[in-house]
């Protein structure tokens, strides 16, 4: 018998004032620990070294910090140290970003505070020369582009991804440590014009993906980061094979084989694509895999400005298993199209796809360079999800929850995802088993959560937090966790 030792806490949240705002939302960064909460009037309050179970107190102290609104989302965005500059810190460290309305909302503005030596957030230094962006000492990092109804931030290492729904468009910025210890430099890297609609976006371990209808699209970071240096000529899949195949997100080609722009000459390489229709292998010049040139940082760059659905720079399109037909789908009355609308990274090559239907897809990179969607087995309708990256381990972990009174730890194996050697197509259907190992059940309505580790999990009720750790972790036994919340 297996048994599991489990850990949990009951935290109220702090009263500011009598008239404090609630907590709408969490965010929490594994590798400095620390905690973000965005309050309803969109203002945030920063933990910097948060650890739940070493606290003295049932109650969450106050926060080290507080970023004033307007803020319409936030993200973390970790630095790794730069070596061109010695009075850069020798460790890596992170920054906590937000973007809300400037100028009546005809533009963005991103705050950057930065986690010192001394253990508090405070504003960073920002230097950027780019057309497009300039920085602004009393508001911030001023963004030439509309904000609209709706902007999403989403951070990984040394990059910063930006959406903006109003103007159509993706931007991409590169984020380093220069000089002083607060001093940042923000490089806009790449603009993807966007005329198809985007449900959300997620940039982590050397992709961009961005979550749309029918399924998702996936950039190999590399390629966009590196942009036009010199007269390099960037490889793309010839238009002439594409132009007259219309799908609602953009060209989709049946398996066979196309061709793209070989980097050293004019002539023409095969390589095999997927059944979306998309090159497997990255194109040779930009591969996440190759080397940056020497000389990178002596040529002048100019951000790469690419089409959402052209194609270029190694983009791959992933359906979900049964969109191929939603056209048909779609005229049934009461049917819903597939939407991405939440993305999380469970490893360097995976990473779990949330679908506007409450159903789970996991997608994961092949040997072959392309990608696959598969869908998990259905257990409840999912409305939330968190997962916690682990790169080394052989079953990854990732907790859904039903939006109600229910949170599921579900255990995903790599014997599910491994590429069968006979197999050769990159989108043939397969649904992949998952196994539930722990449950917790609540008396209020789960508002958020976010995994603090492999074995923690982080839920917002309503005007309180709860965190459980397993310090025993089991896949034999299910263990179910009720939690008594007043």
């Amino acid at each position: 018998m297996v048994v599991v030792a489990v850990e949990a806490r009951k935290l109220d949240l702090p009263t500011l004032s009598l008239s404090s705002p609630q907590v709408t939302s969490l965010l929490y960064d594994p590798n400095s620990l620390s905690l973000a909460l965005m309050h309803s009037d969109s203002t945030f309050s920063l933990y910097p070294s948060f650890s739940p179970f070493s606290l003295s107190s049932s109650s969450l102290p106050s926060p080290q910090s507080l970023v004033p609104g307007p803020s319409s989302c936030a993200c973390f965005v970790n630095l790794n140290p730069n070596p061109k500059f010695p009075d850069c810190p020798d460790r890596s460290r992170v920054v906590f970003v937000t973007a809300g309305p400037h100028s009546g909302g005809s533009r963005v503005v991103l705050r950057f505070y930065f986690l010192g030596n001394d253990g508090k957030f405070g504003k960073a230094q920002v230097v950027c020369s780019q057309n497009g962006i300039s920085f602004d000492r009393k508001s911030g990092v001023i963004v030439d582009v509309s904000h609209g109804m709706k902007v999403v931030l989403s951070g990984s290492v040394n990059y910063l991804a930006m959406y903006s729904g109003s103007a159509g468009k993706v931007w991409v910025f590169g984020v380093k440590m220069v000089g002083n210890e607060r001093d940042l430099r923000l490089v806009k890297c790449a603009v993807i014009d966007c005329n198809l609609p985007v449900l959300s976006v997620f940039i982590s371990s050397g992709f961009l993906v961005l979550g749309e209808l029918h399924g998702v699209r996936v950039f190999p970071l590399r390629a966009l980061v590196k942009g036009r240096v010199g007269g390099r000529r960037r490889s793309r899949v010839v238009k002439g094979m594409i132009e007259n195949l219309k799908m609602p997100n953009g060209a989709i080609i049946p398996l066979g084989e196309s061709y793209n722009l070989d980097k050293n000459s004019a002539n023409l390489k095969k390589s095999t694509l997927m059944a979306n229709g998309h090159a497997c292998n990255v194109p040779e010049g930009v591969s996440s895999n190759s080397n940056v040139d020497r000389n990178h940082d002596a040529v002048k760059l100019r951000s790469l400005k690419l089409r959402q659905d052209s194609g270029e720079v190694g983009m791959q399109f992933i359906l979900f298993d049964d969109s191929v037909v939603e056209g048909i789908k779609s005229r049934v009355p009461g049917y819903k199209i597939r939407k991405a609308i939440s993305i999380q990274a469970l490893s360097h090559q995976k990473f779990l796809i949330l679908d506007s239907n409450g159903e789970l897809h996991l997608l994961h990179m092949l040997r072959s360079g392309c990608f696959k969607m598969r869908r998990l087995t259905g257990i409840i309708q999912v409305q939330r999800l968190a997962a916690f990256p682990d790169m080394s381990a052989t079953a990854q972990d990732a907790w859904i929850s039903d939006g109600l009174f229910s949170l599921h730890n579900l255990v995903i194996c790599d014997t599910d995802t491994s590429e069968n050697q006979n197999d050769r197509g990159c989108n043939e259907e397969k649904i992949i088993q998952s196994s539930v190992t722990g449950v917790i059940f609540a008396s209020e309505n789960i508002q958020d959560i976010i995994a603090l580790a492999a074995n923690s999990i982080m839920i917002l009720g309503r005007g309180t937090i709860y965190t459980c750790c397993s310090s025993v972790y089991s896949t034999a036994d299910l263990t179910i966790i009720r939690f008594l919340m007043s």
